[in-house]
């Protein structure tokens, strides 16, 4: 009896939220574009200008930590209960990066939000440090922020028992912290947000785009996490698209929020990880021939494709983050054959883990998405030991997809759904379609990949 009432209550708050999905849905019109009105237009961008010759790297969300604010102490440990972040190790990880990304030939370096553990003002100072580093040695930079780095409510200090809030940090001081990378030699600014414009190198224009809403953000409150573009953004993005058309100008873009799905079922369940009108804004990217975005933001090492009848193409490349495992940052290579290579590097070693760090890093998301999920079961009155068995798999889903290229082990299942207590199994039922849908790998591979930017083929 209690089983079947906890299970009407999940249907009922399901059908409430759908209604209120769809009523939303309605009263927000769909963006306009100008490419889809104008058949002159559309004929011009039936041409795509070639990639020059180029060698990148993106990482995203190292949100470094500056442990000048605490970490020590009950308080500082009731945070990182609740999260699966490597905080305390992520000026070790940084170092290694830095380190790493300074013996790579490739002269360009993305990063695509998330700077800091909550906005911290001495965090941005920290991580601006390190970039400071990388410019030393040669390498151009370029950042956008993510839905951490601005005006965060909880960018706090933690002296043992006690939080105490510190200085964040607003969008007109990101542009001047990072004045250096992207936003003072910027081509064009949007006056609506922190989004611009640069050439790279002749004939490649970077679109950094700042996709977060930072402006809604509440004091004493977790920053919001989902992202979209006003409509006076849009129209500044289109602008820009449609200028390097005209100027011959091969775009890539790099954003925090991702552009489509990266597994079934992701809008459903972490829609907020998504950009709003995100159909939408993945197909002006491939009608303007922008064929690489390059995401973060879920944490997850992941590339998905969108094909379009017309025979445009675009690919989400999202890169997993620097403090969650396993740790990756990627290496791009375009050729003048229009093929782009991309690999990826990992952090593999820091000081305070010289020969064990992807075990260790790997075993910490694991418990942490594990205690996670047995305190969200432990809420739908699920005893804990059965919570925790369910949580472990739920734990490796997450890992596997995390990771890339995720696929099933020998005699592996996604979730077990028998010798369950009856309220678990209707749980598992209602979560279902995120559990499966973390290990469908959607097309093409993550890791190592080489993509055909005339095409939209893969090898």
């Amino acid at each position: 009896m209690k089983a079947a009432t906890a299970f009407s209550r999940i249907i009922q708050v399901s059908i409430s939220l759908v209604i209120i999905i769809g009523l939303l849905a309605c009263a927000a019109p769909k963006p306009a574009f100008e490419y889809e009105s104008s058949a002159s237009l559309r004929q011009q961008l039936e041409q795509a200008p070639a990639y020059p010759e180029v060698s990148f790297i993106v990482f995203s969300d190292p949100h470094i930590y500056d442990l000048e604010l605490g970490a020590t102490g009950k308080a500082f440990q009731a945070y990182l209960d609740k999260d699966r972040k490597l905080l305390m190790e992520s000026p070790e990880i940084m170092e290694f990066a830095i380190n790493s990304i300074k013996d790579i030939k490739a002269d360009i370096v993305l990063v695509s939000g998330d700077l800091t553990k909550d906005g911290e003002k001495s965090s941005h100072e920290v991580f601006a440090a390190y970039l400071a580093q990388l410019k030393a040695a040669g390498k151009k930079v370029f950042v956008i922020p993510g839905n951490h780095d601005i005006l965060n409510g909880l960018s706090e200090k933690y002296v043992g028992e006690n939080v105490q809030r510190v200085p964040n940090i607003t969008a007109d001081q990101f542009a001047q912290i990072y004045a250096e990378y992207g936003f003072k030699d910027a081509l064009q600014r949007d006056p609506d947000s922190l989004s611009y414009v640069t050439e790279l190198q002749p004939g490649l224009w970077l679109l950094a785009l700042d996709s977060c809403i930072y402006r809604e953000n509440i004091e004493d409150e977790q920053s919001v996490t989902d992202g979209k573009f006003s409509a006076r953004t849009l129209a500044w993005i289109e602008k820009m698209l449609g200028q390097a058309a005209k100027e011959n100008k091969a775009v890539i873009v790099m954003m925090h929020h991702g552009i489509m799905e990266h597994y079934p079922g992701q809008q459903k369940n972490y829609g907020e990880y998504i950009v709003d009108d995100y159909e939408e804004v993945a197909k002006l990217f491939a009608n303007y021939n922008a064929r690489m975005v390059f995401t973060g933001h879920y944490h997850a090492q992941d590339i998905t494709e969108k094909k379009y009848d017309n025979g445009k193409f675009v690919f989400d490349i999202e890169t997993g983050s620097l403090v969650t495992y396993p740790c990756p940052f990627r290496v791009i290579t375009i050729g003048k054959d229009q093929m782009a290579t991309i690999r990826p590097e990992f952090v593999t070693s820091i000081k305070s883990h010289p020969t064990d760090f992807p075990v260790y890093a790997k075993q910490y998301l694991m418990d942490g998405i594990a205690g996670i999920a047995t305190n969200t079961l432990q809420g739908y009155k699920i005893e804990r030991p059965e919570a925790e068995k369910i949580a472990k798999e739920i734990a490796v889903g997450f890992g596997a997809h995390y990771g890339g290229d995720e696929q099933l082990e020998a005699g592996q299942v996604m979730v077990t759904e028998t010798g369950l207590s009856p309220l678990a199994w209707l749980v598992i039922q209602y979560r279902k379609d995120l559990i499966l849908g973390l290990w469908k790998d959607l097309p093409p591979p993550d890791n190592e990949v080489t993509l055909n930017l005339k095409d939209g083929s893969w090898k």
